[in-house]
């Protein structure tokens, strides 16, 4: 079964503009750097979510550290902004702007208060790829209590997400990455039931590696329309790349948003 992530970000864009008419807003600053495909990618899909929304945003097309910094603290400034920091941006020292971001700002989850909340158990805190994979399990009703799950990649956005939402739902969770032996990546494929991918590398798996009973979840996407397996696995249930994760990410952050400046004028 292809689990495609449209009829999900329907959903959310549905419920979002009920939140709307009661009076929600946010104010999304969009920063990115356009010498970056994937950054670029990204801009286009929250601008594009966003104004069906009938949200106007405000982009800043950064090339420095100091451009970046800046466009994080008028934000800040902002009671009801929400930063989207479109990744990557192709300049050192990018992670040191994460914890720049004030947290109820922080629309991907990166800085270390939310990524903390999420390691407690505080599944509100998911990224919005980790969310949109969340979402998928939920719509699809995907049984993965006592499963064995093998999540390839340990990105703070993505794979690390995952990995504590697949925990928190009582998975079986194995990690692995770049510095594990690419024969034992691949052997602890072969004997999951779940496989997600979240490297942004292809060629880690083969179609050997894609048993029939398997559940396999692709995070990835590269500038010919592929996700990190490449190719289509012969097995039960997947993600398709464009179509299965992506579609959901970007109303997931969106929602991320709205969450946070929601909750923080509750305090």
């Amino acid at each position: 079964m292809k689990l495609l992530g449209k009829p999900i970000r329907v959903k959310i864009v549905e419920e979002l503009k009920n939140r709307i008419k009661n009076g929600e807003i946010i104010e999304p600053y969009i920063i990115y750097n356009s010498q970056s495909f994937e950054a670029d990618e990204y801009r286009k899909l929250v601008v594009r979510t966003l104004e069906k929304l009938g949200i106007k945003s405000k982009v800043f097309d950064v090339k420095t550290f100091a451009a970046a910094k800046d466009a994080i603290i008028e934000a800040n400034s902002s009671p009801i902004a929400s930063v989207f920091l479109c990744r990557p941006l192709l300049f050192e020292r990018e992670r040191e702007l994460f914890d720049l971001i004030d947290p109820s700002k922080d629309a991907d989850m990166l800085t270390t208060h939310n990524f903390g909340r999420l390691a407690k158990g505080d599944l509100s805190c998911l990224s919005g790829t980790a969310r949109s994979v969340s979402k998928i399990i939920d719509y699809y009703n995907l049984d993965v209590v006592n499963k064995r799950v093998l999540v390839i990649g340990r990105s703070i956005s993505v794979g690390m997400p995952i990995a504590l939402m697949m925990v928190k739902r009582n998975s079986f969770v194995s990690i692995s990455h770049s510095k594990i032996d690419i024969d034992q990546t691949r052997l602890m494929a072969e004997n999951s039931d779940i496989v997600i991918l979240a490297t942004g590398k292809r060629g880690i798996l083969t179609p050997t590696q894609i048993k029939l009973n398997q559940t396999i979840i692709d995070c990835g996407y590269f500038e010919d329309g592929k996700g990190d397996l490449g190719f289509i696995p012969d097995c039960k249930d997947y993600t398709p790349v464009p179509g299965g994760v992506g579609p959901a990410t970007i109303a997931c952050i969106i929602e991320n948003a709205f969450n946070l400046i929601r909750d923080s004028r509750k305090k």
